[in-house]
């Protein structure tokens, strides 16, 4: 039975196979190696370095800057800013936080430990900082949730971080879907990268959409900056 061709009018409602409780934690090692290997070569951390960039340029000198990666993974990006921050001498407190514990599992065996880089096993809309936090980042996680979380998550980002935050996810577009499924058989991807890449930007958002989810958030637009890069959002605030 040939596959019915996606419908990008609208988000889908399609599962990933990666968000189920079943995966043995070898399968889930590869999956998120595969995973944080396409994401590099597809510079999915360039533009979140570069917004970094912006975050602290009027900051004066002081204590470390506390940073959460919400959605962490495998600590991919995590262990990408602590090596641009090293490059730069700026000092940051790195916290990465996941809902599974076998993925926090593994980013932390993936860590080392000059890196510097604390995690932890946390749904992301359920934490309440003890310690004041500067800003938060989040990489291809809003896609894995509906729209009501979607704007819960863009609250707690505005209540908890004090000097900024940001979303960085896939666009809902055919390109970036067709070109997953023939980068996945031309890098012999993990069969469950393709498939969820696949199905990933089905779930994605559309610009309107984001504009919508802050208006639900009760955010203001234009406090807002909405980029464009290689068919991601980067959905970010700073103070």
């Amino acid at each position: 039975m040939p596959q019915l061709r996606p419908d990008f009018a609208r988000r889908s409602a399609a599962a990933e196979w990666l968000d189920r409780a079943d995966l043995d934690g070898a399968e889930l090692a590869a999956v998120l190696r595969d995973l944080a290997w396409f994401n590099a070569v597809m510079l999915g951390h360039t533009p979140i370095l570069a917004w970094l960039c912006r975050a602290v340029r009027d900051r004066s000198a002081g204590g470390p800057l506390r940073l959460i990666d919400a959605g962490c993974g495998s600590g991919d990006l995590l262990r990408a800013i602590r090596r641009w921050a090293e490059r730069r001498g700026l000092s940051f407190e790195l916290l990465g936080l996941d809902a599974n514990a076998e993925t926090v599992r593994i980013a932390r065996a993936a860590t080392a430990p000059r890196e510097r880089i604390d995690f932890a096993v946390a749904d992301v809309l359920d934490v309440r900082p003890a310690a004041p936090v500067d800003l938060i980042v989040n990489s291809l996680l809003a896609h894995h949730l509906d729209d009501a979380a979607i704007a819960r998550l863009l609250g707690w980002m505005e209540a908890t971080a004090r000097h900024g935050w940001l979303v960085s996810d896939l666009q809902r577009h055919p390109l970036p879907h067709r070109f997953i499924g023939l980068a996945g058989k031309l890098a012999r991807l993990h069969p469950i990268v393709v498939h969820d890449g696949q199905i990933s930007v089905t779930r994605a958002l559309t610009r309107a959409e984001w504009l919508d989810r802050l208006d639900a958030a009760g955010i203001p637009r234009q406090a807002v900056t909405v980029r464009w890069f290689l068919y991601r959002w980067l959905i970010g605030r700073l103070r």
